[in-house]
């Protein structure tokens, strides 16, 4: 599956209004979003760039050059759990525990779903073209799937916003929520939800990012491709003058895991 995405900013000033013009442009009440999202690395470390061309001196070089083609990428991955603001700490008993991690069963009201985003293709069709993947996790506890499948828990934030959907275009005025203050280190996530009002935007400012993307099942079919990107388009000027959607640097959606040079030898 791949995913044709712009994005636009919105200031928290005009969240309200902008919230409206998107009720109107789709025919359709906003529907509310929270996620939990939980962020997870490969066990492993990436390997120096280059360390295969100085292994061996200069003999098997087409060998070397091989493995370097081949040489696969780590990733940064998610786990997203589904959630409504009654899920969180009530303000006035804030020691009650809410739903951890296991997932209870098909019936579960707080779906969890096991997400992948690619980096951006380096194409120039004037919106953002990603590989991207998501599956439903249907029961058991989604840390303990991680850990076994060689990962290790990064950290954890919320997002919480609005979804529309105006014909195949699926938009999402949204910000990003965390815990203020400085957090312990872990190594898996939290048992308990804080209360939601506690949760303080990234952005200082408050603002918001509004995100429309078309999902495209085949790239094989370039009249499928071209249909989403011209539809996408169609939204982009729909929306002039309201909010301005743009293509991001396609490294600012960079999900790979970046080598990290270790000055004192110290085995990680």
């Amino acid at each position: 599956m791949h995913e044709l995405l712009l994005f636009g900013q919105v200031p928290r000033s005009r969240h309200d209004q902008v919230l409206k013009i998107l009720a109107g442009v789709a025919a359709m009440q906003p529907q509310r979003v929270i996620e939990r999202h939980i962020v997870y690395k490969p066990q492993r470390e990436p390997e120096e760039p280059g360390s295969n061309l100085r292994r061996g001196g200069s003999q098997g070089i087409v060998q070397k050059q091989t493995k370097q083609n081949a040489a696969k990428d780590l990733y940064f991955t998610q786990t997203v759990q589904s959630l409504a603001e009654g899920n969180f700490k009530s303000e006035q008993n804030s020691s009650v525990q809410k739903p951890n991690l296991k997932v209870e069963g098909n019936d579960s009201g707080n779906k969890w779903t096991f997400q992948f985003h690619d980096v951006p293709d380096t194409g120039d069709r004037g919106v953002t073209v990603r590989m991207t993947s998501s599956t439903d996790i249907v029961e058991g506890d989604p840390h303990a799937y991680m850990v076994a499948f060689g990962n290790n828990y990064v950290s954890e934030y919320y997002l919480e916003g609005h979804r529309f959907v105006n014909q195949n275009v699926v938009i999402l005025l949204h910000r990003i929520l965390q815990e203020p203050g400085p957090r312990p280190i872990q190594t898996s996530p939290q048992k308990s939800l804080p209360t939601f009002n506690s949760l303080k935007p990234l952005d200082p400012s408050g603002g918001y990012v509004l995100q429309a993307s078309i999902l495209v099942q085949d790239l094989g079919k370039p009249a499928i491709l071209d249909q989403g990107v011209e539809e996408l388009k169609r939204f982009k000027d729909l929306m002039k003058g309201c909010v301005e959607l743009d293509v991001p640097d396609r490294l600012l959606l960079d999900t790979r895991v970046k080598y990290q040079a270790n000055p004192f030898g110290v085995q990680r």
